[in-house]
């Protein structure tokens, strides 16, 4: 028994095993160019309970459905016999240019009173820079920290005043001063201000979370229930089903005989790979092709025309007209396309590092209220009721991310991959899906180009017949003129000729 017998035979188990249709067995007149994708490999738990499963269990010839015209795809795609490849040298020219950077001259500085600095220079100048944003006094400052006051400083001024604030040497530095207070620097009399409380710091911290959380939380939320939905509509998709339907054809008949076309799926990474593979004149795609049977597929689906195809008319005007149609192919992926472009760019470690953060950040204020008592500075009791809604917030994104992570894994082994980052998944998808789109507007543009090209020709060859058609009856016009008076002169010259000949006849009687 042969390699490919016992491919065949494999197949014919497994189709039986899994209740799938048989393998069709393709035998193309050429020799076809070879596809390398990634094939499933021959194997029950590979295919069983996949979106290949379900395709293998559809019934109908996809052939009728798409109008797969055997002779043109083999025209397409086949082996050239002889192939010639002119060597292509290119010299690059690489050239750089470089230019001085001019050096700006430092601006004299203006004498100054006699302070006292003890924080580095240049820590001492950022800080400076950022506390010359605020329109309060240190103390203000504090007070709005304390009463955790959103209308005094939001959370663009929080954000600068945790990078302004000191470090623990920093506060250890400006304590152990002993010397007079006012004749300090500015920043040290703002670090000298923050020491003056304790735990100022970790209220900073609480402020930051109680303003960012309005902002995270829904965030957060609206990624985790875009990936559901992208896992769902992924797997639910009729119009993709049917899309890698016709790709798996393809593919099979493209790599028939071979080990690659005895198959009943095929890995995602081998998506793009549609797009890589040219037809014989280079003039196509694999990819592109595809899209003109979705087009025609799709049209008459949606069309009057019911799906037959009239005997009468060339492939070609049936591509303009799909092309032209008002539906066309919009909507054919739309949905499924645009839910998976958004959760393409959610990282999955992202979201978990958030919710994880949130669980810590509550936790924190939870024991900041309880501290707070002793040191006499407590909350406000709007910060409680925070909490409460925050823990009821927080138990909800925890669901839905064990949601998230259960529905992707799902569609991952629905399409027969190994669980990797939603971003990797989603991003190979994304990836496809414009490529689909950018084949679908190449395709029309090219189609309608060919459509405009072709009644150019076909006004010029008009107008050429017309003026030919105004031609020839000029000259028609004219040969009459003509013949009317040639033909006077015929008749005038039968006429002395009548005469001329009875004279003769006369002479001739009077002779006998």
């Amino acid at each position: 028994m042969t390699a490919q017998e016992r491919r065949t035979a494999l197949a014919a188990k497994i189709a039986e095993e899994l209740d799938l249709h048989p393998l069709q067995v393709i035998a193309p007149e050429s020799k076809m160019r070879r596809f390398h994708w990634d094939a499933t490999p021959l194997d029950a738990k590979e295919i069983k309970d996949t979106i290949w499963h379900d395709i293998g269990q559809m019934g109908g010839k996809l052939e009728k459905e798409v109008f797969f015209d055997k002779k043109r795809f083999e025209t397409l795609f086949h082996q050239r016999v002889k192939s010639s490849r002119r060597n292509k040298s290119s010299d690059d020219d690489a050239g750089g240019a470089g230019g001085a950077q001019k050096r700006k001259g430092r601006k004299k500085k203006i004498p100054k009173k006699v302070t006292v600095e003890l924080i580095e220079s240049r820590r001492s100048y950022n800080v400076d820079i950022t506390l010359s944003r605020f329109k309060m006094s240190y103390s203000d400052m504090v007070q709005a920290v304390l009463d955790l006051d959103e209308s005094k400083m939001g959370l663009e001024g929080v954000l600068r005043l945790i990078s302004a604030f000191p470090s623990k040497e920093e506060m250890k530095t400006v304590s152990q001063y002993a010397g007079d207070p006012s004749i300090l620097g500015k920043v040290e009399q703002f670090f000298l201000t923050m020491t003056s409380v304790p735990g100022l710091h970790l209220r900073l911290r609480n402020f930051r979370f109680l303003l960012e959380f309005s902002q995270t939380a829904p965030k957060v939320e609206a990624m985790l229930k875009g990936v559901i939905e992208s896992c769902k509509a992924l797997m639910t998709d009729k119009h993709l089903m049917f899309l890698l339907r016709l790709m798996l054809y393809c593919g099979i008949y493209l790599n028939a005989g071979t080990a690659k076309g005895h198959t009943f799926g095929f890995r995602l990474t081998s998506l793009n790979k549609f797009q890589s593979l040219k037809s014989t004149d280079r003039k196509t795609t694999l990819l592109h092709y595809i899209v003109t049977r979705v087009n025609r597929y799709y049209y008459h689906r949606k069309d009057h025309s019911g799906g037959r195809l009239s005997p009468n008319t060339s492939i070609e005007e049936e591509d303009a007209k799909t092309a032209e149609s008002k539906e066309g192919t919009r909507g054919f992926l739309e949905e499924v396309r645009s839910l998976v472009r958004k959760s393409s760019r959610v990282e999955m470690a992202y979201v978990e590092s958030e919710i994880k953060q949130l669980s810590q950040s509550i936790s924190l204020l939870k024991i900041s209220i309880n501290e707070a008592v002793k040191t006499g500075h407590t909350y406000p009791e709007k910060v409680t009721e925070f909490c409460s809604y925050a823990e009821e917030r927080h138990r909800a994104l925890s669901k839905d991310l064990y949601t998230a992570h259960r529905e992707f894994g799902e569609t991952c082994r629905y399409f027969g991959e190994k669980e990797a980052t939603w971003e990797e998944f989603f991003a190979t998808w994304d990836s496809f899906f414009t490529e689909f789109q950018r084949a679908e507007h190449d395709v029309k543009r090219n189609i309608l180009n060919a459509r405009r090209l072709r009644r150019k020709q076909e006004y010029e060859a008009q107008r050429k017949r017309a003026k030919r058609d105004r031609e020839r009856r000029q000259q028609q016009s004219r040969g009459k003129l003509r013949g009317g008076s040639s033909q006077s002169l015929r008749i005038s010259e039968m006429v002395g000729g009548d005469a001329l000949a009875s004279e003769l006849m006369n002479e001739a009687f009077d002779k006998l």
